[in-house]
């Protein structure tokens, strides 16, 4: 009877032990639901770029459920305010997997919080897909080393910089360019130094680089400068903001400087003829995804109709990539089978010409670049008109 008695224990043990294991896996059992984290700021200044985010991803979880979740089982979404504050970040993070269970993340909206994220993923093994962090070293460690969990549906700092910059140097027959960028921004310090070493390799010169401080609304003090020089034949603009590049183009053309202005994703908003007008006209722009895809006039009708808002006004290039970004999540849920880490994050980087909203989409398995078709933009007559497209590489 003992005997009887010490072995029903051990197997009871066991059959914890293996439930334990299997909830660290992320495995929650077919009647649970599967919950799926999105941590971004949704106070402050930033809260536009965090809204959208969590807008797009209610609305597509909402249809997911509605048409029988994932697996059998509904989605749930659980969001978080990071304040745009790395420290935020990493204390949601830890919050959602500890305590709310999340088994998966989308976001954030900058790299400069993607990248803690990123760090807390790795520690705890959980998957990570972010949609507009663009940094390197949110996919890959400062050692070099592909960050397992961690994947991304935008281009990242050097895919951008090489096709622009030699788009630029190439195509447009820019000899000369000097450079505007936000010191207090790693992302357009780092978006800026890519297109300068493209451009650079496309034998393009650097004549300047000028600097400003998050929150400026004055640049003339640098913009002078440029005039004083006068050996350029564009102005590249690293700004993250249609609000920044707009006021620049006035204040620009205002001291007489009416050299073409070059431009990231940010001048694809609506806005910026409200504030810039004729003076951003001519302006050439690369863009991390087509708008006038096909798909899109679908989406832009859903998204109006659930949030009351047209995506395509200033926020349309988050909405769409946070819709891939899901799309990868989901498929990659579906290819693995179960709510299992290491399958999901084996799925995702299998992925391969998977149709996003705006593009087809395939995954470097050896650093987690996305493969992804992008546009180059022109600003002809107040309307954005494609000049050309390129499909980044690795």
């Amino acid at each position: 009877m003992r005997k009887f008695q010490k072995m029903l224990c051990l197997v009871l043990v066991a059959a914890l032990m293996l439930g334990v294991m299997s909830a660290c896996n992320g495995d929650k059992g077919d009647d649970e639901k599967i919950v799926i984290g999105a941590i971004c700021p949704l106070t402050g200044e930033a809260a536009l770029w965090g809204n959208v985010l969590v807008d797009t991803l209610k609305m597509l979880v909402d249809q997911t459920n509605e048409a029988g979740g994932i697996l059998g089982r509904q989605i749930e979404l659980k969001t978080y305010d990071n304040r745009d504050d790395a420290v935020e970040t990493t204390n949601a993070a830890r919050k959602a997997i500890e305590n709310d269970k999340v088994v998966a993340f989308i976001g954030t909206e900058a790299s400069a919080t993607s990248i803690p994220l990123s760090e807390v993923c790795t520690e705890y093994g959980i998957p990570m897909i972010t949609h507009i962090a663009t940094n390197s070293k949110v996919t890959v460690s400062d050692s070099g080393e592909v960050r397992k969990y961690v994947f991304r549906s935008c281009l990242s700092d050097p895919q951008v910089g090489a096709i622009f910059g030699t788009y630029v140097a190439e195509e447009m027959d820019v000899k000369r360019i000097a450079a505007i960028y936000n010191i207090g921004s790693d992302y357009s310090i780092g978006v800026k130094n890519e297109f300068v070493k493209a451009f650079t390799a496309a034998g393009g010169t650097v004549s300047m680089e000028l600097a400003y401080n998050t929150g400026d609304v004055d640049f003339r003090a640098q913009l002078s400068n440029l005039k004083d020089a006068d050996d350029f034949d564009a102005i590249y603009l690293a700004s993250s903001t249609y609000k920044e590049i707009g006021l620049i183009a006035n204040q620009a053309r205002a001291l007489g400087l009416n050299q073409p202005l070059l431009c990231l994703n940010a001048m694809l908003a609506e806005d910026i003829f409200n504030i810039a007008g004729e003076n951003i006209e001519g302006s050439t722009f690369i863009s991390l995804s087509n708008v006038d895809s096909e798909l899109v006039e679908q989406f832009k009708a859903d998204f109006l109709a659930f949030n009351g808002c047209d995506c395509a006004e200033n926020i349309a290039g988050d909405a769409y990539l946070a819709y891939d970004a899901y799309k990868m999540l989901t498929t990659a849920i579906e290819k693995a089978g179960k709510v299992d880490s290491e399958e999901i994050c084996k799925a995702l980087s299998e992925i391969k010409d998977l149709q996003g909203l705006t593009c087809k989409i395939s995954v470097n398995a050896e650093n987690h670049n996305t493969i992804r078709e992008t546009p180059i933009y022109r600003i002809e007559d107040q309307e954005f008109v494609i000049v050309d497209m390129y499909t980044a590489k690795s």
